[in-house]
């Protein structure tokens, strides 16, 4: 069996290394009170320090001195001390080998040190693969296994001996695990996986790669083949138990490998890896497969509505001539009708003598129909047009999913039921049984439609309605669908109740709200009495820049300005800025922080091997270049080098961490704290172009043209530090996803305060922040039509009473605290992520107990926050500012994202992933490289005796990019021209 490599050459030479740091020695290397009485019995100060020094190396970590090893300073200064001897005492220990031979035969006897023998070897595999099979990572089976060995006191011979023993036990446990997973597949079980990796008769491509197909444009096409997909991952017969031996983030990785693995790698697998790996993938693509069509279906349904939007708007502006002829005839008609009235004329005469009856008719008829048209129209009155559209889609969805639902959704789910019975013969039934049931059913908006005035029923709108109103429960969640990760039940997604009791009952509820429900609505209730009436009292006196008018409360604009000598220091300090290629910026943060070693490849979780490789692919990625036209641009670089590099190095979880480090890098730097706060941040959204085949994979967003687009919301620290990016779709709710930034981050963030902008608002939010600890700051930057809310009638207020909304329910609040506390919990854990959760508490056509709830204490820290924001100035120049840093940096993002025109032509939601995060990534290393030099460029004009005011420190900023050469041949110094403190030398004229 071929030796399984676990550590990288720098992680073996460290990996038993003699330790240097003062918490280590002091944990490690501190001698007890037997140590010292052992130790009194040597006569000698070197042959105690020698022996000494041999102990505590036997301890940790856990081996032999060697022969003219150099022993750390520190170290060998840590165990004198304890000793009372001068550590040069050590030169002439053991140069007499009996001696040194003699004192690890003492140390063997009297603390029972022993070498690793075959029994204990074969103890020791069988401990590492119980490791091995709940472990993450391999290096994890290193590190526990030389833990044991110290426990045990044996003896470790050498890393290599421990790397060998912790790959055999991960490969033993690996092929146990397969094994096991196979010896559960039914025979024609297996048959029914192979065939997917051979070629389908109809698809010419294998069914692995069929399956992993993005979906296309939404459509009735794509819909169709998403079922299809689904059917041939369901026809296998797969089912959960098939895997409930194996830990779940081996499945994630297995699945994750069978992403990108061809059918003739599955072909050159050992059977037992092959089917467990074959299990995983596809009952992952089974969740994968169902959520993207519940999603499409969901997309389906909005452009419906659309269309019979612009059908309305088509028959205004068909109509809109017309009626302005018919308007032109009364005015005129009437002016002059009105005039040979006068005269005596009776009303026959006088129409006859204008006109004629016929042209009143004609143009009664005209504006008749004209206004039957209005922009106020119900959109669901033009819905029939779109009915063939939607039953050519819908009737495929209804009969690949099972729905479920709580009791109050019953009869609604068996006509359903019912009517996807109906709806699988090829000619539709005229009023089947299940129509009768389902007019109890519809509401008042439908119902004026669907029933005719002989009382008889529309099947067609009936149908419809039955669609639509699917949609809507489903993403209200008020129905499920069974096979689903994302619209599977509410309750499933939060922490369960068992779990919850017990944190309960210790007291260890993590949120930052009060768990008694009384304590909250008191301080609450005082809270909001008194900011209420000081802001009227304002108002009423006229303190202060707010003002209040008709339409509600009036701020002014803020307004800010950078003096002319912040700017002209800046540009100074730009122009010393060292030039550098975009390659060497990228080498040179990663031998500072080593962010390349967080790149694992998937099956063997071993770093890139070649840096020149894995940097071009990070590049390629970042600036859109691609792999084709990197390979052009990089000479002793291939296409397929790059590929092979992204496939097996580059996922979400290892630009995550990749990420974390350089973010922890830049709040680390000093000169990072001229920028701001660490403990602040803010997120904004950023809409980037699609192109060529990407435009699949977007959509269309009025406000940003009629292009497909997809948008990239990140997060940014007050130190100009990324630290969360996301893609999001281009009509979606940047409210929905402002929390996930904050609590998904790894960089060891302790986020306090959090900015938005208008987009990123929401009641709900302010309740979710609050009750998890943050302080939400938006910027609002009109509130035209916005209330306030009070625990008392609003006319306790004064001024402030006709911008008052209802009164905050406490008595709703009592009912769902229990669940309020649960679902932060939840939050708090990562048990569900919040823009899950946003999602669906935010669904506009009808609000569960629990989301109404979550709404009037969002109300409350609204309204807190909306009185604090109109009485304080300097909060809204501070908002703004940060908020300023975010959009900054989207103009890095822009430079850095420059091939192509900018857009991304990715049409898989994974790839688009990577690449927002490889260019997210890149941006962040242009950030911190900046961080580091503007500072050593200030460290030279301060030690040539320039001034440098504190003030003008404060209007630099780590974004600029003039110096970094972003295009061209994309090359590497084979040595870089560093200066004797490791750093690019700063030079410029004084």
């Amino acid at each position: 069996m071929p030796r399984r490599m676990i550590l990288t050459d720098a992680e073996r030479q460290s990996f038993l290394a003699l330790p240097a740091d003062d918490d280590t020695l002091i944990r490690h290397w501190s001698l007890n009170d037997e140590d010292q009485r052992l130790l009194e019995t040597r006569r000698r100060d070197d042959t105690r320090l020698g022996l000494a020094l041999q102990l505590c190396a036997l301890r940790y970590p856990g081996r032999l001195i060697q022969r003219g090893e150099v022993i750390p300073e520190s170290a060998l200064a840590f165990l004198a001390e304890q000793l009372s001897i001068e550590p040069e005492a050590l030169a002439s220990f053991a140069r007499r080998t009996p001696t040194r031979y003699e004192q690890l035969a003492i140390l063997r006897q009297h603390y029972g040190f022993t070498e690793l023998s075959h029994p204990l070897r074969a103890d020791l595999l069988a401990f590492a693969r119980g490791v091995a099979i709940a472990s993450t990572k391999d290096k994890f089976v290193v590190t526990a296994l030389a833990d044991e060995m110290r426990r045990r006191r044996i003896v470790i011979p050498g890393i290599t001996v421990i790397e060998r023993l912790a790959g055999q036990a991960c490969t033993e446990a690996e092929e146990a695990l397969f094994a096991d997973v196979a010896a559960r597949l039914p025979p024609d079980l297996v048959v029914r996986m192979e065939a997917l990796l051979g070629m389908g008769p109809r698809i010419r491509q294998s069914g692995i790669s069929w399956l992993r197909e993005p979906p296309g444009k939404a459509g009735e096409a794509a819909m169709r083949g998403l079922i299809d997909r689904l059917e041939a991952v369901r026809h296998v017969g797969l089912s959960n138990n098939v895997l409930q031996v194996v830990p779940a983030h081996r499945v994630r990785r297995m699945a994750q490998e069978g992403r990108r693995l061809t059918a003739q790698n599955f072909e050159q697998m050992r059977s037992g890896r092959r089917y467990a790996t074959l299990v995983a993938f596809l009952l992952e693509m089974e969740i994968a497969l169902t959520d993207a069509a519940i999603g499409m279906f969901e997309v389906l349904i909005g452009k419906s509505f659309r269309r019979a939007e612009a059908e309305r708007d088509r028959q205004l502006l068909e109509n809109a001539s017309s009626a302005t002829s018919a308007l032109d005839f009364f005015v005129s008609f009437g002016e002059a009708i009105s005039t040979k009235r006068e005269t005596g004329l009776s009303l026959d005469e006088a129409v006859n003598a204008v006109s004629s009856w016929d042209q009143l008719m004609q143009a009664t008829a005209a504006a008749k129909a004209a206004s039957r048209t209005r922009k106020d129209d119900d959109l669901i009155a033009y819905l029939p047009a779109q009915y063939a559209r939607i039953r050519r889609f819908s009737a495929p969805f209804l009969t690949a999913f099972t729905f479920e639902g709580n009791r109050q959704n019953r009869d609604f789910i068996g006509i359903v039921m019912q009517m996807k019975v109906a709806g699988k013969g090829r000619r539709r039934s005229t009023n089947p049984p299940w129509i009768a049931n389902a007019r109890d059913l519809v509401d008042k908006r439908w119902i004026k439609i669907i029933l005719a005035a002989d009382g008889s029923i529309d099947q067609r709108m009936l149908e419809l309605f039955i669609i639509v109103e699917l949609k809507n429960r489903i993403a209200a969640n008020e129905i499920w669908i069974k096979g689903s990760r994302t619209y599977r039940a509410l309750d499933e997604d939060m922490i369960s109740h068992q779990t919850y009791a017990i944190i309960k009952a210790e007291a260890r509820i993590p949120v930052a709200i009060p768990i008694d429900v009384e304590i909250y609505l008191a301080q609450k209730a005082e809270a909001l009495d008194q900011k209420l009436r000081e802001a009227a009292n304002r108002l009423e006196t006229g303190r202060g820049d707010t003002r209040i008018g008709a339409k509600g409360l009036r701020v002014p604009a803020v307004k800010t300005a950078e003096t002319e000598a912040a700017l002209a220091f800046a540009k100074r300090v730009a122009a010393a800025m060292p030039p550098i290629r975009l390659t060497d910026l990228v080498a040179d943060i990663d031998r500072m922080t080593g962010f390349s070693s967080l790149f694992e490849h998937l099956q063997t979780g071993r770093t890139p091997n070649d840096m020149r490789v894995f940097y071009a692919a990070l590049i390629a990625e970042a600036t859109n270049l691609g792999f084709s036209k990197m390979a052009l641009a990089c000479p002793g670089i291939t296409r397929r080098q790059l590929q092979q590099m992204a496939i097996w190095h580059f996922r979400e979880e290892t630009f995550t961490l990749a990420l974390a480090k350089l973010v922890e890098a830049q709040h680390a730097a000093p000169f990072a704290a001229v920028f701001g706060s660490h403990t602040v941040s803010s997120s904004d959204g950023q809409h980037i172009h699609l192109g060529d085949g990407g435009e699949v994979a977007g959509g269309v967003n009025g406000h940003y043209g009629t292009n497909p687009i997809i948008k990239l919301y990140t997060a940014i620290s007050g130190r100009y530090a990324p630290f969360h990016t996301k893609i999001i779709a281009a009509t979606a709710s940047e409210a929905v996803h402002v929390l996930d930034a904050l609590l998904e981050t790894d960089a060891g963030l302790n986020i306090v305060r959090h900015h938005v902008d208008g987009g990123g608002v929401s009641d709900l939010v302010f309740a979710f922040c609050h009750a998890l600890g943050f302080a939400f700051v938006p910027r609002i930057p009109d509130l035209d039509g916005r209330c306030l809310y009070g625990f008392r009638p609003a006319k306790q207020y004064g001024i402030l009473q006709n911008v008052m909304g209802d009164r905050i329910d406490a008595d709703l609040i009592r009912v769902h605290w229990d669940d309020i506390l649960r679902l932060m919990t939840s939050l708090q854990t990562r048990t569900v992520s919040a823009s899950l959760m946003l999602k669906r508490l935010s669904a506009t056509t009808r609000q569960s107990g629990l989301a109404q709830a979550l709404r009037h204490m969002g109300r409350i820290e609204r309204t807190l926050f909306t009185l604090d924001w109109i009485n304080d100035e300097d909060l809204r120049k501070t908002t703004t500012a940060e908020l300023n840093k975010g959009e900054s940096r989207n103009s890095l993002v822009r430079a850095v994202n420059l091939h192509r025109l900018g857009r991304f032509r990715d049409r898989s939601q994974e790839n688009l992933s990577i690449r927002a995060s490889a260019l997210n990534l890149i941006v962040t290393a242009i950030i911190h490289w900046n961080t580091i030099y503007t500072g050593r460029v200030v460290d030279v004009l301060r030690n040539t005796g320039q001034p440098v005011a504190e003030p003008l420190l404060a209007s630099l900023s780590p974004l600029s990019w003039e110096h970094v050469n972003l295009t061209g041949d994309y090359l590497w110094e084979e040595k870089p021209a560093l200066d004797d403190t490791g750093f690019r030398p700063v030079s410029f004229t004084l």
